[in-house]
């Protein structure tokens, strides 16, 4: 076999290869979604036991926090983002968007936070400071990140 037709040969498989990874399903991909950073600050900084979490909603404008008895909710002025927050759950929605990546955008996210691995779906267990959570992302009529401790 020439060198030049061997050189070829490495060349394409090694560009094959390269190509096979940069398509893998479970690499982290950038957070590019505000709900998801909204996420991340007021649930994941917050846990486990979610103190602080209303400070954090009100730096994404969710400045009245109603206690309905068994958790407090909010909106923003707008209604375009939501919070329901209690000792046990943390959750942001929004309404439906039309990216495909909110999934893995969450559980890349998350990843940073949980002393175990991130599963590659939701519903998923996730460890955070020593507390057992479930992680969801609920696409049913709009976007509803959710952290819920499972105890």
């Amino acid at each position: 076999m020439s060198s030049s037709l061997f050189r070829k040969l490495a060349l394409s498989s090694l560009l094959l290869l390269a190509g096979c990874a940069a398509s893998t399903p479970n690499a982290p991909i950038p957070v590019k979604s505000k709900a998801i950073e909204a996420f991340t600050d007021i649930c994941l900084k917050t846990a486990p036991s979610f103190a602080g979490s209303a400070e954090a909603a009100k730096r994404y404008g969710i400045d009245d926090l109603q206690d309905m008895g068994f958790t407090r909710i909010g909106f923003t002025a707008d209604k375009n983002l939501a919070v329901q927050l209690s000792a046990k759950e943390c959750v942001v929605t929004t309404p439906s968007q039309s990216d495909n990546s909110l999934t893995r955008q969450l559980l890349s996210a998350v990843q940073p936070y949980s002393q175990t691995a991130v599963a590659d779906r939701v519903p998923s267990k996730v460890s955070l400071q020593g507390a057992n959570f479930i992680l969801q992302h609920d696409r049913n009529g709009g976007e509803a990140y959710v952290l819920l401790r499972n105890n």
